[in-house]
């Protein structure tokens, strides 16, 4: 694939912010466009299916669950649209009714998706920012080892 972009030191934390604001857009950067669509798919839809197995009130919490929510972090812009979603809902309940609608059955499986996809989105930043990298990029299949002493 070939890079269209010459300057590494700005295409490296780029293509990594943008891996991380949108899953697979930091691919799509690269030019890596069916990689980076399967990227996209694959962790959107996991991520709101939780959401929608879990609901927004009890799914995306900061203060019940902090570790799993900082793996819901790693979503980049969805995490922080499903936050602003559960605050709206939190903030239009009675005060004397719970934040969270649903069984614990399903808010647990909907962390739990929502968490997951957030730790697959980490490799995929971790891959953008490798492959943003031309000194870093690994041999390619088929092509042949250096040998040994470097010549």
């Amino acid at each position: 694939m070939p890079d269209r972009q010459p300057n590494t030191a700005l295409r490296v934390p780029l293509a990594g912010f943008l891996a991380w604001l949108v899953p697979g857009m930091g691919h799509l950067f690269l030019g890596h466009r069916a990689r980076g669509l399967v990227f996209l798919v694959t962790i959107t839809a996991t991520f709101w299916t939780g959401v929608a197995i879990g609901g927004v009130g009890g799914t995306v919490h900061p203060g019940e669950r902090r570790l799993w929510f900082m793996a819901q972090l790693l979503t980049g812009g969805q995490s922080l649209a499903a936050l602003g979603m559960h605050n709206s809902v939190v903030r239009s309940l009675p005060q004397d009714r719970p934040p969270y609608l649903g069984s614990w059955l399903s808010i647990d499986v909907g962390v739990h998706y929502t968490g997951v996809a957030g730790l697959l989105n980490l490799l995929v930043i971790l891959d953008a920012l490798s492959r943003a990298d031309p000194a870093s990029r690994h041999h390619r299949v088929g092509e042949r080892e250096p040998p040994l002493g470097g010549t």
